[in-house]
């Protein structure tokens, strides 16, 4: 019984001497914690000129104009890859099962709107067709969903990239995009860009 009196006891000195410790540290976290966080003021929304400004982590930061070129032509080469595979999805996926589309006859007299009950079967017929002519198959899904992760995530990487603000990294993007529409640009014109 002593012997867990007297644990209990060293237990409890062992609290209040940790417990004590702990206003000092707090407040020394406090400090840097509030030293560390920005204002609004401080997060000023221009575009500005550096060869210093970390993309992606604080360990990729460019450390002189070098490494900086190398940044940049890192984002060319990443723009240019995402509109290419934009336009591998267009050839591989769209324009294999794309079904030959046929025009809706719309009277002078209508709108856009069916007006009778057999203008509403005739499009309820024209969207099982189209459901029917895409048959899902495993493979081709899973692949189509894969290819639209890689872009999508490339996609958000370029954002990231843009959205430094960096004056450098901003014209990096665009002349991927520009570069990568120009060499496969006509295989994914019916796209739409996001």
């Amino acid at each position: 019984m002593t012997m867990a009196t007297s644990a209990s006891t060293s237990m409890a000195g062992m609290t209040m001497t940790s417990t004590s410790s702990m206003p000092s540290s707090t407040g020394e976290m406090d400090m840097d914690m509030s030293s560390m966080m920005m204002t609004s003021a401080d997060m000023a929304m221009v575009f500005f000129q550096s060869v210093t400004t970390p993309l992606y982590s604080s360990s990729w930061t460019p450390q002189g104009e070098g490494s900086y070129a190398g940044t940049c032509i890192f984002l060319i080469v990443l723009a240019l890859l995402h509109r290419i595979l934009v336009a591998v999805r267009s050839i591989i996926f769209d324009s294999a099962s794309t079904p030959q589309r046929h025009p809706k006859a719309i009277s002078s007299d209508s709108d856009d709107y069916p007006s009778s009950n057999s203008e509403l079967e005739s499009a309820g017929m024209r969207i099982r067709s189209e459901w029917n002519s895409h048959p899902f198959r495993m493979v081709t899904e899973t692949a189509r969903a894969l290819l639209e992760v890689v872009i999508g995530g490339i996609g958000y990487l370029l954002m990231l990239a843009v959205m430094t603000m960096n004056v450098g990294y901003f014209c990096s993007v665009l002349g991927g995009i520009f570069l990568g529409t120009f060499v496969a640009g006509r295989f994914g014109a019916s796209d739409d860009h996001h």
